[in-house]
């Protein structure tokens, strides 16, 4: 009798922890192990739905996707139809403000272990509060509470989150947790209609610590350096556009040029300039040098890697290289091996800058794969100083370009299809893509890459001799 009525006991004990578990399951939102095979068929469906947004029905079928908050990938396929569907048709991405908002919250905070849930949402707020007062000023608050209860410390999307509040309110200021109260003071007195230049004394407004590269700012921790050394990048620069380049690169040492300058030299000289950018500070990271700061150790120790490109493509650095004194530079010193060979294949080498990981170099599907997404490029720097010639999928020169020139017969040769293909695998990923353009060279891709990632394009356009090779 006791033995039953103990079995009795234990049975209801089992009955009453099996439905609190149950409980906690549907109150605690339980993620989806690893479905972003399905993101991209999820973006394509939701995609014209949030078009459509003005249809209820529509509208509710987005909100549905972007609250239920069970699958990062999933989520951030809404998140991407929605952000694309304003930037391509005004406000009608706009309409989902609030749910895109609630994503930063810490109801959503283990979506947010996937460092590429925030890496999208950031990104989505940028577009739906752009040129909107109210909605950015929701846009800052979401982003100080984010930053509250995640206590985040991850570079890169610091460095976002920068992005896009100096894009909403022309505010130049870090942000992290010693600038919080600044952006708190800015808030306020803009919810209080007052001007801010005649509100009460602001606190502290600090310096940003990225390293400014290729003259545009480095997002996040891991860049990649893609130089274009065919064979058009020997030839000299033309006496009369020399002091017009000198301008627009008035920090490199210029006696060090060859005279006349090439493409090549300037490639080079900015290579350099720019790795030493991201070597550590040798003080305790209080007092910057050239933008950058801290020691080995610090999350802000950064990474780079460099890709070389004519018809072949190479890489260069053999993986990624962590920015020690030490390491920068020898690689400072490598630079001046480089050496310009054959034709241009722009398709291997922004493939190749994608593809890079702490596993691998190679990859079939850098879009999604997991190693690139956590260990990949944050910032790629991608020069050249001419137009397509050659493609991973190009078997001859047969071929014609707009003018006649002989160049590869593969698909992508064209401009068209290079925007695709840097659109698709960055369509989760949010790497910043700056481009560098020298000499005689494709504007529209080089525009149309930066645009789309959030980037920036600098323009170094001048004439170029080919009538007089360099020595």
């Amino acid at each position: 009798m006791i033995r039953t009525f103990a079995l009795l006991l234990a049975i209801a004990a089992l009955i009453a922890v099996t439905a609190k578990v149950s409980d906690a399951r549907v109150l605690d939102r339980a993620l989806a192990k690893d479905d972003r095979s399905e993101a991209y068929d999820e973006f394509e469906r939701l995609l014209p739905l949030a078009a459509a947004s003005d249809d209820e029905k529509n509208a509710d079928e987005v909100r549905d996707c972007l609250t239920k908050g069970k699958s990062p990938y999933l989520t951030i396929a809404a998140v991407e139809a929605v952000r694309q569907a304003e930037a391509n048709k005004r406000s009608s991405g706009k309409v989902f403000l609030p749910e895109v908002l609630a994503l930063m919250g810490q109801d959503f905070d283990k979506l947010h272990k996937e460092e590429i849930v925030p890496v999208n949402v950031i990104a989505c707020l940028g577009v739906l509060a752009k040129g909107d007062e109210e909605a950015s000023l929701k846009v800052v608050r979401a982003l100080i509470d984010w930053q509250k209860w995640s206590e985040n410390q991850i570079v890169r999307l610091r460095h976002m989150a920068e992005r896009v509040l100096l894009d909403l309110t022309e505010e130049d200021s870090a942000f992290n947790p010693d600038t919080l109260a600044f952006w708190e003071w800015w808030l306020r007195n803009k919810e209080n209609k007052q001007k801010v230049d005649d509100a009460d004394k602001p606190p502290e407004k600090r310096s940003k610590t990225a390293p400014i590269i290729f003259k545009e700012p480095m997002v996040g921790t891991r860049v990649v350096f893609v130089i274009d050394v065919s064979d058009s990048m020997k030839w000299p620069i033309k006496d009369e556009d020399i002091d017009k380049i000198k301008k627009k690169a008035d920090h490199l040492n210029w006696d060090e040029m060859p005279d006349p300058p090439t493409p090549m030299a300037l490639a080079k000289a900015e290579l350099r300039h720019s790795i030493d950018k991201l070597r550590p500070d040798k003080s305790d990271g209080k007092d910057k040098k050239k933008g950058t700061r801290s020691a080995k150790g610090d999350p802000e120790m950064r990474h780079f890697a460099i890709v070389t490109y004519s018809t072949e493509v190479v890489l260069w650095s053999e993986g990624w290289v962590e920015a020690t004194d030490k390491n920068c530079n020898v690689w400072m010193d490598n630079v001046d091996d480089l050496e310009p060979d054959s034709t241009t294949n722009i398709h291997g080498a922004i493939k190749q800058a994608f593809e890079l990981s702490e596993k691998r170099n190679k990859t079939e599907n850098p879009e999604l794969d997991k190693d690139c997404v956590l260990t990949g490029a944050h910032t790629i720097v991608f020069l050249t100083d001419g137009y397509p010639t050659w493609s991973d999928d190009s078997s001859d020169s047969s071929a014609k370009d707009e003018w006649g020139n002989p160049v590869g017969n593969g698909e992508y040769v064209k401009r068209d299809k290079l925007l695709e293909l840097q659109q698709y695998i960055n369509r989760f990923r949010k790497v910043v893509v700056n481009t560098v353009g020298i000499g005689i060279h494709d504007k529209k891709l080089m525009k149309g890459f930066a645009e789309d990632s959030g980037g920036g394009y600098t323009d170094w356009g001048c004439g170029i001799d080919y009538g007089q090779k360099k020595d």
